[in-house]
C-alpha cells in the first residue's frame, strides 16, 4: 500500500471546486476573526504593549500579532489570486508557511508554559517538566513536518488556483505533540488550582490565571483536534479547511492571555500578590511579578524556617532573560 495520499483528479470537478470553496471560506472566517480581534483590542495593545517596556513575552506577542495576518493574507491571495499558477511559489510558500505555523504555535505554548511556571513560583521540577515536554513538542512537530514536506514538495504542482500534490498518510500526526503538550499544561494548571484552593483562598489574580488558562485549553484543544480529525479523515484537498482557521483562533487565544494579564497589572487596585518594578528613567515600566501568600513565612514559624522559604517576586515578562542576553552580547563585542 502506498504511504502517500494524492488528490483524486478523477473526482468530478464540481467536488474539487466545492472543497476549494470550503477551504477558502474557512480561511476567510479565521482571517476576519483575527482582524476583528486586532481591531477591538488595538487600544489595549497600544496602552499595555507599545507604551511600556517590552520583554520577551511582549516581543512574542507582537511577532505573532503582525506576522500571522500576513501569512493568512498570502494564503488568501494564493486561493483567490493567480499566485498558485507558479510551481516555484507553491513550493517556497508551502515550506515557509509550514515552519511559520510551527514557530507560532510553539511560541504561544511557551508563553502559556511561562505563566504556569510563574503560578508554581518557579519550582525546579516544573521547569524540568516544561522544558522537556516543550522540547519534545517542538522536535517531534518539526521532525514530522520536515519528513512530510519531502514528498509534498516533490509532487507539488498548481491546479485550479491551488497548490496540490501527494501527502503522507501520517501527516495528521503533526497535531499530536501539540495536543499532548496542551493537555500537560491543563493538567498542571488544575493541579495548581486545587492545591491553592486547599491551602489558601483564591485571589482575583489567581482566578484570572486559571480562568484564562482553562479557556485557552478549550479553544486551542478544539482547534488542534479539529485539524487532526480533518487531516486524518478528509482528503488532501481539504487540509486547509482547518489549518488556517486554527492558526487564527490559536493566535486570538494567545493574544488575549497576554492582554488580559497586562490589563490586570495596569488596574488601579491590584491584589497584594502583585508587585511592580520601579519605573526606569524616561519610560514608564510595568512588570508583572507573582508572590503567593503560601510562599511567605508564617507568623508562627521560626526564623530558620522563614529564611528557607523563597519570597522574591517572579519575573513573568522574562526581563531577566533580556538582561542576560544583553550581558552576553556586551561580552561578545
Amino acid at each position: 500500500m502506498s504511504s502517500l495520499q494524492e488528490v483524486s483528479f478523477a473526482e468530478p470537478i464540481e467536488t474539487l471546486l466545492q472543497h476549494a470553496t470550503a477551504v477558502r471560506v474557512m480561511t476567510l472566517v479565521g482571517f476576519v476573526a483575527l482582524l476583528y480581534d486586532h481591531l477591538i483590542t488595538l487600544t489595549d495593545e497600544i496602552n499595555l504593549i507599545w507604551n511600556v517596556r517590552k520583554g520577551v513575552v511582549s516581543t512574542v506577542f507582537l511577532l505573532n500579532r503582525y506576522c500571522i495576518p500576513v501569512v493568512l493574507a498570502l494564503d488568501i491571495y494564493e486561493s483567490f489570486g493567480n499566485a498558485a499558477a507558479s510551481i516555484v511559489f507553491c513550493k517556497v510558500w508551502t515550506v515557509i508557511q509550514s515552519y511559520v505555523t510551527i514557530v507560532s504555535y510553539i511560541s504561544i505554548h511557551a508563553t502559556v508554559a511561562w505563566r504556569l511556571y510563574a503560578i508554581f513560583n518557579g519550582k525546579a521540577w516544573v521547569a524540568w517538566v516544561l522544558w522537556i515536554a516543550g522540547f519534545l513538542n517542538f522536535a517531534i512537530s518539526a521532525g514530522i513536518t520536515t519528513a512530510s514536506l519531502v514528498p509534498i514538495i516533490a509532487n507539488l504542482r498548481p491546479y485550479h488556483n491551488a497548490c496540490v500534490g501527494s501527502v503522507p498518510n501520517y501527516i495528521w500526526s503533526i497535531w499530536l505533540p501539540s495536543v499532548f503538550f496542551e493537555t500537560l499544561l491543563f493538567g498542571l494548571t488544575i493541579t495548581a488550582m486545587l492545591y491553592q484552593g486547599q491551602h489558601r483562598s483564591l485571589t482575583s489574580l489567581s482566578l484570572l490565571l486559571y480562568r484564562d488558562g482553562m479557556l485557552y485549553f478549550v479553544a486551542v484543544t478544539f482547534c488542534s483536534m479539529f485539524s487532526l480529525m480533518v487531516w486524518a479523515l478528509a482528503g488532501p484537498d481539504l487540509l486547509g479547511l482547518a489549518r488556517y482557521f486554527a492558526l487564527a483562533m490559536v493566535n486570538i487565544a494567545g493574544a488575549r492571555l497576554v492582554l488580559n494579564l497586562k490589563a490586570y497589572a495596569a488596574s488601579s487596585s491590584p491584589d497584594d500578590d502583585l508587585t511592580w518594578d520601579a519605573p526606569s528613567s524616561g519610560h514608564p515600566t510595568r512588570q508583572i511579578r507573582f508572590r503567593f501568600a503560601s510562599d511567605l513565612p508564617s507568623p508562627s514559624a521560626g526564623s530558620a524556617e522563614g529564611c528557607s522559604v523563597r519570597t522574591e517576586p517572579f519575573d513573568l515578562e522574562m526581563y531577566v532573560i533580556e538582561r542576560e542576553d544583553q550581558h552576553i552580547g556586551a561580552r561578545l563585542r
